[in-house]
């Protein structure tokens, strides 16, 4: 069985001046060394409630690599005087005019486990930083922030800041002599050469709060021609044998195949088709046969050796790429993989009387407990059902994090249009009602977790775009306004906060003068670019609002003009929104009919990747969506539109599938 090599150190570049990276990106530098750990430096962004929840140690990725052989523990990394990011410890470091050491950790991270069983638990260590320096540990998942500006390659990431927060050194997972190497290193550094240091810290702080200041950028051509490039990028990169795309290791790669399969339906390409279905079919080699739900990512280019941790993004865009498929094909392994993710989360990663969803599980068992007998993933996954009880169950993080549980309360939307499934309908609206309820406040957005007993962290965009998208599902499915208005108010809050007026598209957090360190620098990621001018495109096409229009427009011309890459799948899919008018499936008549009611959930049935679908009632809703208007009847009817032309009224359920194939082939 495939084991995991140690981290190697790739690179080190001495600096004795600022060097700029990316378009704003400052670092101020004497020294920066990245060190990969295989299989945490690598793959996507990632971003990760219980209010009382606090979390222990760190941990997994399914194997004992970097671990003792033996069966005792030496955990002591608790033994350290952590801090949280915050005043306290940036005030400490300034009176007490010493180095920080930033921990960036995740709960799920194998080599942050083994640093915190090996260098954090080293007793030279301990005593050094407890006595020399100020210590900061982030968890990544609850700061995505932090993550964007401070991550040095990979989890963990062992950073040293000066008093100030400005960075002057960078690696990943080190080992407790190189840690201790590099500690003293840059504490004589720091002795020796502290004004020169300081002086460019505070220069750098004033650069990077002028790079607030918004300026006219190049403004990129939204081309239909983004599409076609997409597509043969897809199929450029398709590994033909193993499915996926690239060499190992292999991630899931969602927006990729939602394109795929939108692509396909629009196009008739079988070869669209081929690729998403034999990449799906793949994949299911790291799918957990006992518990459900998928690992994190597979080792190996075949998809048969994982990485044992379990993200809930992970699951929750899984279930949208396999319900496509079972769609279109109505092959029960489809919806069986379907079935299985929603297995697993309601019953390891959901709070069944309050609503939410947690974070993530663990690789392996004994992680978080230095008194337990420490099982790694390889050896636990194999097991039954029953054995694994025995053992235990790998922990579970119980944050609730907004933007992951925007991302699968809208899948389980999705999993009740396609299957029927009203309990998960039910439990995604519980979990957004409880959310918006306890977490948004009207000027400052939705926070991204909840701790010490208040909302943490409000404002970032990445939690805007993901929760506003889940309430315009919930909308989708309810016919109930107040999800719509809710999305809005969430919008607005996005715009006046996060908006490049000048320049286009949305910050990744509100500028605040009073930062710390790197969190001074502007940051407009590109991911979540696109994601909000997909969210801005839709709720044009439900409000008729041309505003949104508009912000979505501005917000493409900033991402293709940009500098920095985007996904191409996911940029073309944020074209599309944006140039192609999506179906539209409009329903008229009283909710409470039943007629209604079959219309209505045959509509959200139907496969027609892009549709939207409305429900318009006589009783209280506008029979109109923007210009065009709709006849009150005497029953209820269905009508499939485009933006052109809507087709005549469609009163049985049951001709609705043919009714609507029948008009895309009369307007194609």
């Amino acid at each position: 069985m495939q084991k995991y090599k140690m981290p190697v150190k790739i690179g080190a570049e001495t600096m004795m001046y600022f060097s700029r990276m990316g378009r704003h990106a400052l670092v101020l530098s004497l020294m920066v060394a990245f060190v990969l750990a295989p299989g945490i430096g690598v793959g996507g962004v990632l971003a990760h409630e219980d209010e009382e929840h606090e979390k222990k140690a760190l941990g997994g990725a399914g194997t004992r690599e970097g671990l003792a052989q033996s069966l005792f523990r030496n955990k002591r990394d608790h033994e350290i005087n952590w801090h949280e990011w915050g005043d306290e410890p940036f005030q400490r470091a300034v009176t007490e005019d010493k180095l920080i050491l930033l921990d960036l950790t995740a709960v799920w991270c194998h080599w942050c486990h083994v640093m915190d069983e090996t260098s954090y638990s080293d007793p030279e260590i301990i005593a050094m930083l407890n006595r020399d320096f100020v210590a900061i540990r982030i968890d990544t998942d609850r700061r995505p922030d932090l993550q964007a500006r401070y991550l040095s390659g990979g989890w963990p990431s062992t950073d040293i800041l000066v008093p100030s927060g400005e960075m002057v050194f960078g690696a990943t997972y080190l080992r407790p002599e190189q840690l201790k190497s590099t500690l003293r290193q840059y504490q004589q550094l720091y002795k020796d050469h502290k004004p020169e240091i300081l002086k460019r810290a505070k220069a750098m702080q004033e650069e990077m709060k002028a790079a607030w200041v918004s300026h006219d950028a190049t403004k990129g051509a939204i081309d239909p021609a983004i599409l076609t490039r997409a597509v043969s990028m897809i199929k450029g990169n398709f590994d033909k044998e193993n499915g996926g795309f690239g060499a190992a290791p292999k991630f899931f790669e969602p927006d990729s195949l939602t394109f795929a399969f939108l692509m396909h339906h629009r196009t008739r390409d079988e070869e669209l088709k081929d690729i998403a279905l034999t990449t799906l079919r793949k994949q299911l080699g790291i799918f957990d046969p006992v518990w459900g739900g998928f690992y994190r990512y597979a080792v190996d280019a075949a998809w048969t050796t994982p990485h044992y941790e379990k993200m809930l993004d992970t699951q929750a865009m899984a279930i949208r790429n396999y319900l496509d498929a079972y769609q279109l094909t109505g092959e029960r392994r489809y919806r069986a993989a379907v079935e299985g993710i929603m297995r697993y989360v309601d019953r390891f990663l959901s709070n069944p009387g309050r609503g939410g969803f947690f974070a993530s599980q663990d690789a392996d068992v004994g992680s978080h407990d230095p008194h337990a007998n420490f099982v790694d993933g390889e050896e636990y996954y194999l097991l039954g059902e029953k054995e694994r009880l025995a053992i235990g169950i790998p922990h579970v993080d119980l944050t609730v994090l907004t933007h992951w549980n925007g991302l699968m309360a809208e899948s389980y939307l999705k999993v009740y249009q396609v299957l029927g499934d009203k309990r998960a309908r039910d439990f995604a609206l519980k979990t957004l009602d409880m959310l918006y309820v306890t977490r948004y406040r009207e000027g400052a957005g939705i926070a991204h977790y909840f701790a010490h007993g208040k909302p943490q962290q409000a404002g970032l965009l990445v939690d805007q775009v993901a929760f506003a998208r889940a309430l315009l599902e919930a909308y989708v499915v309810t016919a109930d306004r107040s999800y719509l208005q809710k999305a809005e108010r969430i919008v607005a809050d996005m715009h006046t906060l996060l908006e490049d007026k000048t320049a286009g598209g949305f910050f990744d957090m509100a500028f605040d003068p009073d930062a710390k360190g790197m969190l001074l620098r502007p940051e407009k990621p590109t991911i979540e670019n696109a994601r909000a001018s997909i969210l801005l495109s839709e709720l044009y096409y439900f409000t008729d609002n041309k505003m949104y229009k508009q912000s979505a427009e501005r917000t493409l011309q900033y991402l293709l003009g940009s500098r920095s890459p985007y996904p191409p799948a996911l940029g073309a899919l944020a074209v599309d929104r944006h140039l192609n008018y999506p179906l539209h499936i409009v329903i008229v008549g009283e909710k409470k009919e039943p007629t209604t009611q079959s219309l209505w959930n045959e509509s959200l049935r139907v496969y027609a990747p892009g549709k939207t679908v409305m429900l318009l009632d006589p009783s209280k809703d506008k029979l109109a969506i923007g210009e065009v208007s709709f006849p009150k009847l005497a029953k209820p009817a269905a009508y499939v539109c485009t933006d052109l032309l809507c087709s005549k009224p469609i009163e049985k359920p049951g001709q609705l599938r043919e009714n609507l194939e029948q008009f895309l082939r009369a307007t194609s």
